[in-house]
Parts: structure tokens; sequence; C-alpha cells
């Protein structure tokens, strides 16, 4: 006998209790794939990359990459993805931000990048990030550097 349905019910039916009953565990099992997928293709947020950062520098434009085009080092590591944004102001300056797989593989990333000349790089427990800077004055980075670093540590 399956729950819920009476033996008469099931013989008025015409149905076989092993039937009502896998018709029963066959609908849970979709709705359990069903909710399943969906959790999973659920897409992550963009980063919000402030239009004007340190009241001198204007976002130029942002573009979104896969995983697959990051740097070897992040990719081996792991990233979700990564985006890239421009800003002009007294200079120039990119930034990258990659969506880490853990917070622990953003700390391995920073410890493992190897030093470049104008750039600097920090992590969150979402993203490790780099800015890179070209023909710029030095405390308009470091102006910049601030407020993109509290920008991220803020986003969850």
């Amino acid at each position: 006998m399956v729950a819920g349905f009476s033996a008469a019910n099931q013989q008025l039916a015409g149905v076989a209790p092993e039937t009502v009953q896998s018709a029963s565990m066959r609908r849970r099992l979709w709705t359990a794939v069903v909710m399943l997928l969906a959790a999973c293709a659920a897409k992550t947020q963009p980063p919000a990359f402030p239009r004007t950062v340190a009241g001198a520098w204007q976002l130029k434009g942002s573009e979104r990459f896969p995983a697959a085009r990051a740097p070897e080092l992040i990719r081996k590591i792991g990233t979700r993805g990564w985006w890239s944004a421009t800003y002009e102001g007294p200079g120039s300056a990119t930034v990258e931000l990659y969506e880490l797989t853990s917070s622990a593989g953003g700390l391995q990333m920073v410890q493992d990048w190897r030093p470049v000349a104008d750039t600097v790089v920090w992590h969150t427990p979402r993203y490790f990030v780099t800015v890179k800077w070209r023909n710029s004055d030095r405390s308009a980075v470091s102006a910049f550097v601030r407020a993109m670093e509290k920008q991220f540590a803020e986003e969850k």
C-alpha cells in the first residue's frame, strides 16, 4: 500500500500500488534534479566597478572573461571567471578581478605572484585583484588603490 492512497482508491483507479509509488518517486526525483540544476546554473553577479574612483579616475570600460583565459597561475589555483576594468585620470589604470573558487586560493595567489613594476595585488575572501598603472602620480595611484581595496572588500 502507498501512503496517502487507500487500498480501495487504488483498486477503483485500477492502478497497482507499485505504479503509484514509482510515479511519486519519479516526481520527487525530477523535482530534486530541477532544483539542483537551477542552483548550479545561477550566475554570479558581476562586480560593481565604480564609475568614479578617488574623485579623479573615470571608468572607461569593463569586460568579463571566462576562467580559461586567466593567467596560468590563477587557473591552476582556481577561478570561476574574471573581469577587467580600465580607468583614466591622472594616468591610466587597469583593474583585474578574479573570482576565487576558495578564499585560501587568494592567499596562495598573493604569495606565488611574481612582482611586476607598477602593479599591486591583494585578495579578499571573494576576489584576487591586480591593479596595473601607467604614467600616474604616486599619490593618485595610492588613493586609487585604497578606494578599490575598500570597494571590493565590502562586496560579499
